[in-house]
Order: structure tokens, then C-alpha cells, then sequence
């Protein structure tokens, strides 16, 4: 298989041709404002199961599906040409309605209505991915064997587009080989799944770098499964108090189905084992240390580490704030990985905000087998 690679600045006729591709059980990689996601039509079972095929992915570990503002939202698929549709507010009924209907989403009850209404009308198009009882139409292999799914409304004009053209809605994680550093270039994409898919759309660098919030709301209370690039306050703010799953007291299958993506003890990782250091004197103590042991490892720093650090190679700068820490997150593991790094150094961040998104990622990534 050949990956065409489209530019959705330059070519204008590229939402319509990757939209033909998923129409015809294909599969086609793209931008959110989050990681760029591997996409097929959720309603096919076959082009969903070319997604777990093309990156090795397990079959335990649910996809998420997206869907678009309904036809009455404003909305137009010329790229760039316009703004995003704004939060949908007091559409946010509409929008349940619609998933309904099309068979996306179940039933629900007066409780996961109403906590759904607020979460749509608060932050869709979003970071957020809601769990919600499953629909008819949505193949089992898209939830892995589970009775709900996990669907958000992505931020960027690319994906709100290629829904709208493909008329389906779209099941993709993430465009990267399974367990692998999330994307979040065109060219990531083709590094790791290029021959394997048949298009990757390029709309440059995603603006937040991590991946969707995700939040169950079949529980009795709202469960936050996976930190992601929407605050936990900001949810708890229209919701109340989110739980957090226990730890199970008894061994699971290896098999099991996760409740969500992202979930996976080990996930997120470089090829380069990753080391968080509790603070910057600790992180330049071990680059000595490992550079003495004959081991060649990188830095990934924030912009004020950068004096300290001055003299240390190689390096990756991630920003100044951690907006600009979750941004470049994953780039810089991939930049390093490239380096042919073998150790990749990081401080620990403070886990409020979107740092605890960063912060879990971290966690997962540097995790020994």
C-alpha cells in the first residue's frame, strides 16, 4: 500500500478524496487539536478492524468515536476559510438527539442526559470524550466487546470537515504505532504507519499536543478514566466531583477490555527508556552520571532550564508554561528517539491543570516492562 500524504493548505481537494477513502472502508489519518487520529468509518466493522491491523493495536483497547455539530449548527467545510462552531450551548439536546438517532449512542438515562447535556453544551467541539451507553449501529470490535462508547466532537476545522464530507461518523485513536509517542505532525504519522494506511492529511503541528479528557458517565458518578487536554477543575466545575477507578483487587485477563483508551500501565513510550527527575539538580546529576556509565542520554527541558542545562547535549526545549510543555511533549520525545538517544531525562511537573494530563503520560511512558 502506497500512503498519499495531502496537504490540506495547498490542496483543496483533499477533504473530499481522504472523505471517499473512508466512505469506501479505508483509512485515513488526520488533525485534531489534540494528536492527529487514524480514522475509518465507525459503522463498518471491516474498516474498523484495519485500524487495530495497521497499529498492531490490541484488540481489549477501545477506539473513540467522532462525530460533527448536527446539519442546523453553524458550520462550513471550507477549511481555514472560518472559525469553529462555537460551544453548542443550548444545542447540546440537539446534539444527543442526533447521536441517538443515528445510532451512535443508546439510551439514556434522566441522569447521563443531563450530565451529558452540560458537558456538550460546556466543551464540544473539545477536548472531551464522553462514555456513554452504546448504539446500535456502532460495531462491537469499535468498543472492544463493551456495552458503551466513547465519543467526542474534535476542535479542528480538518476532522469537523472530513466527518461532515465522509457522512459517517469517524472511530480513530491515535496515529501511531499501539503503545507508541502519540502524533502530533503529518510527519510523525508516516514514521510510524507510512505503507500501512492509504492517506494522511497535514495540517501542521496539533495545538495541545496531548490526548482527549476522557469521562465516563454510565457510573453512578461522572469517572474521569484518562486526564487529557481539558482540565479536571473545568469539568468538575458543570458536573460536580469526578472519581477515579479503583484499583481492581484481583488480577485482570490479559485480555480484558479497557474502559477506555490510554489506559494502559505502559503507554506513550520512546524507544529510549524515559527517566522523570524530581528536580532540575537531580536531572543534570544523572545526565553526569549516565554519560559516566558510557550512555548517551538527551534533555527534555522547560525554557528555564535551559541557562542551567546550557552545556548539555542533546537537548529539546519544550516551551516556557505547560501549555507549552503538553504541546511539544511529544515531539520532543520523537526528536530524541531520532537522536539516537538512550536515555530521555525530564523533570516531573506539578499534576494540576492540564499537568496532570502531562503528568499521567509521563508516568505511562516511563514505565520498565
Amino acid at each position: 500500500m502506497m500512503t498519499q500524504l495531502y496537504n490540506l493548505k495547498t490542496d483543496p481537494t483533499a477533504i473530499e478524496r481522504a472523505s471517499q477513502i473512508i466512505r469506501a472502508g479505508g483509512l485515513a489519518a488526520f488533525p485534531t487539536e489534540t494528536v492527529y487520529g487514524l480514522g475509518a468509518d465507525a459503522t463498518n466493522a471491516d474498516a474498523v478492524a484495519k485500524i487495530f491491523a495497521a497499529k498492531q493495536r490490541a484488540l481489549n483497547d477501545p477506539l473513540i468515536v467522532h462525530c460533527a455539530p448536527p446539519d442546523t449548527a453553524i458550520f462550513t467545510s471550507e477549511l481555514f476559510a472560518c472559525d469553529l462552531p462555537a460551544r453548542m450551548g443550548n444545542m447540546a439536546p440537539l446534539v444527543l438527539r442526533q447521536l441517538l438517532q443515528d445510532g451512535i449512542i443508546g439510551v439514556l438515562t434522566n441522569t447521563q442526559r443531563r450530565r451529558a447535556n452540560a458537558l456538550i453544551g460546556s466543551f464540544w467541539p473539545g477536548p472531551l470524550t464522553l462514555v456513554l451507553p452504546r448504539g446500535e449501529r456502532i460495531p462491537l470490535n469499535v468498543t472492544a466487546g463493551l456495552d458503551t462508547v466513547a465519543v467526542r466532537m474534535p476542535a479542528h476545522p480538518a476532522a469537523l470537515a472530513l466527518i461532515r464530507h465522509s457522512r459517517v461518523p469517524i472511530a480513530a485513536p491515535s496515529a501511531n504505532r499501539f503503545g507508541h509517542v502519540s502524533p502530533t505532525l503529518a510527519q510523525h504519522v508516516l514514521d510510524d504507519l507510512d505503507g500501512r494506511i492509504d492517506v494522511v492529511l497535514d495540517g501542521g503541528p496539533t495545538l495541545i499536543g496531548v490526548e482527549s479528557t476522557v469521562v465516563d458517565l454510565t457510573t453512578s458518578e461522572p469517572m474521569i478514566l484518562r486526564p487529557g487536554g481539558l482540565a479536571r477543575a473545568a469539568i468538575e466545575g458543570v458536573v460536580g466531583f469526578l472519581r477515579v477507578p479503583e484499583p481492581s483487587s484481583q488480577s485482570q485477563p490479559d485480555d480484558a477490555a479497557s474502559a477506555s483508551p490510554g489506559m494502559l500501565t505502559k503507554h506513550y513510550a520512546p524507544r529510549a527508556r524515559l527517566r522523570v527527575a524530581a528536580n532540575t539538580d537531580e536531572m543534570v546529576r544523572l545526565f553526569a552520571q549516565y554519560s559516566a556509565q558510557g550512555q548517551h542520554p538527551g534533555l527534555m527541558l522547560t525554557a528555564a532550564q535551559v541557562i542551567v542545562c546550557a552545556e548539555l547535549a542533546p537537548q529539546y526545549v519544550l516551551g516556557d508554561d505547560v501549555a507549552a510543555v503538553a504541546r511539544n511533549l511529544y515531539a520532543g520525545l520523537r526528536a530524541l528517539d531520532h537522536d539516537g538517544v538512550d536515555m530521555i531525562l525530564i523533570c516531573a511537573v506539578d499534576p494540576t491543570g492540564l499537568g496532570e494530563a502531562v503528568a499521567d503520560r509521563l508516568n505511562r511512558a516511563s514505565r520498565r516492562d
